[in-house]
């Protein structure tokens, strides 16, 4: 019992002593004893220190978690935390303060050069390296060299299926003639996003993939005119961009700049995040503060945490960069700086000494050095002089260490080797090895690349220039047709198997709908035969699936045989034999007669009937033919029942039979 009461005891000491310290938290004290600034332009809780503003931390004390005895209190355990000591302003409801994003450095945004690694390395590395070089083009020629269109998000598509209650089809239709004018404006417009004339979204493209692939950084700028409107978007160089943090290490919000454009060494204009269109021109403030010529778009594919900049391509390849400028500096320096003689004369004459060698070689040099043709001639050696001929560099120059450099570099951009020119000398070099190279880099590198430019277009078009989030950008290559081929395979599977109706393939396909209803059902295919999925099913007044309907078409070889194998009888009532009538799509689809068209689907129908009786055992009414003469019906039910009762006394009852017309001359 003691026990216990020691450990409330210790719970009850420890929560005394953390409210204790807490009320002797003084934020004036924290923060230096600063007095609030009344300088005009800074709100209250700014004070003046070093010259600069710092924000002191306003209201109520910190005010900790609390620190249960159970948690923290036991013998030989981990201690009771420290008490925090906020460095942001906390609520007034809880008297804590946010996290802060990461342990930035001090004065971050009075720090203009805080990189690690500077632009001016990534941008020497992108232009003097030939293999980092190649890498970027052969990545921004894949971006540039797809077709940019619209289309309606799928998003878009859903909501409108579901507020109107309508098909997919149906809903596409709506929401091209809701957003057809935005689809056709936004293709207009990125057909040159410049501000100049005589340009093209390639160019606009290739700039933005140098900047991604050199900085990970795109900076965008746009751009109106005197009468508000936007005109194009200008790229900026992403070097010359400082981004600034707020007090919890993330982008600061509008109206307070979130990047400054650093020009000879001081940050020579500022701007705001923009995360809405409705700025007014550069006097009003828009809905968060933004002016709409201070806005800037700042766009990074691999956000890390510790930092806002990206981490390019090129900064991932420095290491193995660097290897490769300094093995070409060896090489050259074979040529240009070589110290190795490609002859060296080997002698064991005793009698020559340092001296008489240095006469020896000096004469040799200089009645050799320069004269081609004397080289040629035959030359006589003293006794004991021995030629020894040095490898030349090509005999010493092994490709094999310079294809691993390449292919490492090559690795950070997801570029294939062969796209570089290294081709596999041994081992599964072929096509398959190609494939899987190419099947990989689609995965890993271009399919996120892509999307990450969609993004940013999409994101373009919606902050600037106010086009509505359902239409959506995309990419589509028209350099392969294999893609195409599966789509449309792909489309014809699901058209055939029911999951889409025409409608829908048309739809998917951009073309325009068919008005009749038979294009928004589903239907399978199977052979020649078209069977519609409406109404196959008998639902009784509960809204129960009791069984299929007679006239569904079942038998041997239709998709439909086996849909009906719990069908029964209802109450001992005998089925009525179906009501026949010609399907004009069968006639136009065999091109027969409307004749011959009434009598195969009379046929297809009276092997459901026939399925159906076989199934439950029993023939007690003949089918009734419309298209056949009395004498052929009359063949036709009797072979029918003959077989029906046959099968009967089967142990294999019920299972269907197939059964072929008479020929002519039985009618």
């Amino acid at each position: 019992m003691a026990f216990w009461n020691r450990k409330k005891s210790e719970a009850d000491l420890a929560k005394l002593i953390a409210e204790e310290v807490a009320k002797t938290i003084n934020p004036m004290t924290a923060a230096g004893g600063a007095v609030v600034s009344t300088m005009p332009g800074f709100q209250s809780g700014y004070a003046q220190g070093g010259g600069q503003n710092l924000l002191q931390t306003p209201g109520t004390p910190a005010m900790p978690l609390p620190r249960p005895g159970d948690a923290f209190g036991s013998q030989l355990g981990p201690a009771m935390p420290y008490l925090p000591a906020p460095l942001d302003p906390v609520f007034d409801d809880s008297g804590r303060a946010l996290p802060r994003k990461y342990q930035y450095d001090v004065a971050w945004n009075l720090n203009l050069d805080e990189r690690s690694t500077p632009w001016s390395v990534l941008k020497a590395l992108s232009e003097q390296c030939d293999i980092i070089h190649r890498c970027i083009e052969v990545r921004a020629a894949e971006i540039a060299g797809k077709d940019l269109s619209f289309t309606i998000s799928d998003q878009a598509i859903t909501k409108i299926m579901q507020e109107q209650n309508v098909g997919h089809a149906k809903a596409n239709q709506i929401a091209r003639d809701t957003f057809g004018e935005a689809l056709d404006d936004s293709m207009a417009f990125w057909e040159n996003p410049y501000t100049h004339g005589d340009r093209t979204l390639t160019e606009w493209l290739m700039e933005a993939c140098y900047n991604h692939f050199v900085f990970d950084g795109i900076a965008v700028y746009p751009r109106y005119n005197l009468g508000q409107k936007l005109i194009g978007f200008e790229i900026i160089d992403t070097a010359t961009i400082k981004l600034l943090l707020d007090n919890r290490g993330d982008i600061p919000h509008p109206p307070a700049p979130f990047a400054q454009q650093v020009l000879w060494g001081f940050p020579r204009g500022e701007y705001q995040a923009s995360p809405t269109n409705d700025g007014e021109f550069f006097v009003n403030e828009g809905q968060n503060g933004e002016y709409i010529r201070d806005q800037l778009a700042y766009f990074v594919k691999n956000r890390r945490t510790w930092t806002p900049y990206g981490y390019s391509p090129v900064e991932q390849a420095i290491p193995m960069a660097n290897i490769y400028l300094e093995r070409q500096m060896w090489m050259r320096s074979e040529y240009v700086e070589g110290t190795m003689p490609t002859t060296f004369m080997k002698t064991d004459s005793d009698e020559l000494d340092h001296l008489k060698l240095s006469q020896l070689e000096r004469v040799i040099n200089d009645t050799l050095t320069g004269q081609t043709a004397e080289r040629h001639r035959i030359k006589m050696l003293p006794k004991s002089f021995d030629p020894v001929f040095a490898p030349t560099i090509d005999e010493r120059y092994k490709s094999d260490y310079d294809e691993y450099i390449i292919k490492r570099i090559a690795a950070c951009f997801g570029v294939q080797p062969t796209q570089l020119g290294v081709i596999p000398r041994t081992g599964l070099g072929g096509r398959g090895q190609q494939q899987g190279e190419q099947d990989n880099v689609e995965l890993m590198n271009k399919k996120p690349t892509e999307q990450f430019f969609l993004d940013m277009i999409n994101s373009l078009n919606h902050r600037f220039r106010g086009v509505d989030r359902s239409v959506t950008a995309v990419f589509a290559d028209e350099s392969t047709a294999d893609n195409e081929q599966k789509k449309a395979q792909s489309l014809q599977i699901s058209l055939y198997s029911g999951q889409k109706t025409l409608n829908d393939v048309r739809s998917e396909q951009g073309e325009p709908l068919y008005d009749m209803p038979e294009a928004d059902e589903p239907f399978i295919v199977a052979g020649s035969a078209i069977t519609f999925l409406k109404g196959l099913l008998e639902i009784n007044t509960a809204g129960e699936t009791v069984g299929q309907t007679e006239d569904a078409p079942a038998g041997e070889g239709h998709p439909g045989a086996d849909i009906n194998t719990n069908a029964r009888p209802h109450d001992g009532a005998e089925e009525e034999p179906p009501a026949q009538k010609p399907l004009p799509s069968t006639a136009q689809a065999n091109n027969i007669g409307e004749d011959e068209a009434a009598k195969a689907t009379e046929m297809k129908a009276f092997r459901a009937y026939v399925a159906k009786r076989t199934k439950a055992g029993s023939w007690s009414r003949n089918f009734d033919f419309k298209s056949v003469t009395p004498d052929v019906a009359e063949v036709l039910n009797e072979q029918a029942r003959a077989n029906v009762i046959k099968a009967s006394r089967r142990p294999l009852a019920g299972k269907s039979m197939s059964y072929r017309e008479p020929h002519a001359s039985t009618s």
